[in-house]
């Protein structure tokens, strides 16, 4: 009987151990795809705009200053004059990212909350009725994918629906 006792509680403690294990790497394996979803690099570069009217080119520039955080601008150049700036961020804080833009001459960023992203696109919204930037024809929505050498954006709201693409710059 202290044989069979015995013996019974080797076996539990050996599949105890066992699905311990199981636990350990399938944690290991979520770690690793969190890791992986939470890195935007894919937006690293100088990007030029080749949808862009006449007359007019725009550039976008993404550097990453840290995991949790890369930083961006585009600006518009006509007839050798900057017509159009813009700085932004992306963010992480709190387990959570955010989309932040400041144009030129504004005082507090418009921020946008991240609500789905993928190994590369993001999706970013706004609906609160009064952030800083809110005017009817505010955008509330913005997009980023890259799809093979070109990255894309789409920047819309109620009245307004902007389409960007780039190619990037060597």
């Amino acid at each position: 009987m202290k044989k069979t006792v015995i013996l019974f509680i080797g076996i539990l403690m050996i599949s105890c151990n066992q699905e311990k294990n199981k636990k350990s790497k399938t944690n290991e394996s979520v770690t690793e795809l969190t890791e992986v979803m939470d890195n935007f690099d894919w937006l690293l570069g100088k990007w030029k705009r080749s949808n862009e009217e006449v007359g007019k080119e725009t550039f976008e520039n993404w550097d990453k200053k840290s995991n949790t955080e890369y930083v961006g601008a585009s600006y518009t150049i006509q007839n050798g004059d900057t017509i159009y700036e813009e700085k932004f961020r992306l963010v992480k804080s709190s387990n959570n990212w955010s989309f932040k833009i400041e144009l030129k001459g504004e005082t507090k960023p418009s921020s946008f909350k991240m609500t789905s992203y993928t190994s590369q696109e993001f999706i970013c919204e706004n609906n609160a009725l009064n952030y800083p930037n809110r005017k009817s024809d505010s955008p509330n929505k913005i997009k980023y994918w890259k799809n093979g050498d070109k990255l894309y954006a789409i920047i819309s709201g109620k009245k307004i629906k902007l389409q960007f693409e780039y190619v990037k710059l060597k």
